[in-house]
Order: C-alpha cells, then structure tokens, then sequence
C-alpha cells in the first residue's frame, strides 16, 4: 500500500507547526510528510530586529529538529508547483511529487504599495532584508537622522530599543 505523500513548503513557525501536527496525527504508516525549506535552520522571524541590531539570533538545525518526528527534510528552493501532475520543481535536486500540497511560505512586504516606502522604508520581514537595516543604520546615525519604527507589536518595541 503506498503512503499518501504530503510535502509542506516552508520551515517557519506554520510550515512547521502543520508538519508536526500532520505527522503525529497520520503517522508514518499512512503519509509520507516531506517539509520543504530554501534554508537549513529555523530562524524565529520575530528576532530579526537582533540582526539590524548586529547581534545574532538562535539558529536551530531545521535536520536536528524534525529527526525522529516522522517528517523528512529537504533543503531546496522551490522554483515550481504544476497542479496538474502534483510535481514540485526544485532547484539543484530531482522534482518532488506530493497527493497533498501544504503552501506557507510566509508573507512579503511589498514596498511599491506605499508611495515612498520603496525609498525610504526598511523591513524587518526577513534574514537579507534585516541584515540591509544593519548595514544602514551607521550612514543614518552619522548623518544625524532619524528612524521611525512603525507598529507597536513585539518586532516593533524590541526593534525599537534594539536600535536605540
């Protein structure tokens, strides 16, 4: 009897939580679960205030922390999904087919929506955008400028007294 196969795309706080879930409800004897992430290691999104900040977030091993979970781990970037045959498209590896799709890439910031904001706005959405703040933020403090951090939510209070 062959196993469902399930490949859920990317290693953040959903793709992991719903591989995790998957795997300890269906267990191995009837779903194959494969979790699919561009990067080896779980970084907590919400710490990328830390690297604008020059520090280094906690990395952990996507491999160490899904081993005997009933979840297999592919280190890839996704650069296709076709429906129609249930077939992924991997860069630098052989396609990867599935019966059940799980899409949770996360979100982007789209800075061309906001007038100005591809000017003069910085994320904190991910690990490259983070790392451009940081590399920033010398060329504002010397020019005696000024930042402003917008939401109040947990990134915006720790970003703020980070880069105080």
């Amino acid at each position: 009897m062959q196993k469902t196969r399930i490949v859920v795309l990317g290693g953040g706080y959903s793709g992991l939580m719903a591989a995790g879930r998957l795997a300890s409800k269906l267990h191995e004897q009837s779903a194959e679960i494969t979790l699919v992430n561009a990067a080896p290691e779980f970084v907590q999104r919400i710490r990328f205030h830390q690297l604008a900040a020059n520090q280094s977030p906690i990395k952990i091993s996507l491999s160490k922390m899904l081993n005997g979970k009933g979840v297999n781990f592919i280190q890839a970037r996704v650069t296709g999904i076709n429906p129609q045959t249930r077939s992924l498209t991997l860069e630098n590896t052989e396609p990867l087919n599935y019966d059940y799709l799980v899409y949770a890439l996360g979100s982007y910031v789209d800075p061309t929506s906001i007038p100005g904001a591809a000017e003069y706005a910085m994320s904190l959405g991910t690990e490259a955008t983070s790392i451009q703040l940081r590399d920033r933020l010398p060329t504002i403090a010397a020019g005696n400028g000024r930042m402003v951090i917008v939401g109040g939510g947990f990134t915006g209070i720790e970003a703020a007294t980070e880069l105080a």
